[in-house]
């Protein structure tokens, strides 16, 4: 179940696409809402790759506030998974694979070998935890994590 979008989400949205480079203040005042619903809707909106903030120049001893445009949709990106359901324990060979194949290029990150075999990060993250209890894969550093075979 996902949580309804607030109707002031809606009303900033539409100001976004009709004022471009607008201050929290304009969008507050037009949208008759408070500066700080309107900041914390743009906040949301700037997270979700919706909206976009340019910081405020510098103008004598003080800086301008910040003005905030709308962004474009874009196409979301693709995930490579095969849409197959892994059975238990599959995941370990495709990771000792990923991790035979590319040991040239030195040790790797949970998430780079995600990318790579398409499948979570969080998912390889754990799988690698695993692997390395069982001394079938070593974890070369821990910040960043990273792995290589044992």
């Amino acid at each position: 179940m996902t949580a309804a979008k607030p109707p002031s989400e809606d009303a900033i949205v539409a100001l976004l696409q009709s004022k471009r480079d607008a201050t929290v203040s304009d969008i507050a005042v037009a949208a008759g809402l408070g500066r700080s619903t309107v900041g914390k809707v743009l906040a949301r909106l700037e997270r979700d790759g919706r909206a976009r903030r340019s910081t405020g120049r510098p103008e004598g001893g003080r800086r301008l506030p910040d003005l905030w445009a709308p962004v474009a949709p874009t196409k979301p990106a693709r995930r490579r998974t095969s849409g197959k359901r892994l059975r238990p324990g599959e995941l370990d060979g495709l990771v000792l694979d990923y991790l035979a194949t590319h040991a040239q290029s030195g040790p790797l990150s949970p998430t780079a070998i995600g990318n790579g075999l398409g499948r979570s990060a969080g998912a390889v993250g754990n799988c690698l935890v695993r692997l390395a209890a069982a001394r079938r894969a070593c974890q070369v550093s821990k910040r960043p994590r990273r792995y290589g075979l044992a």
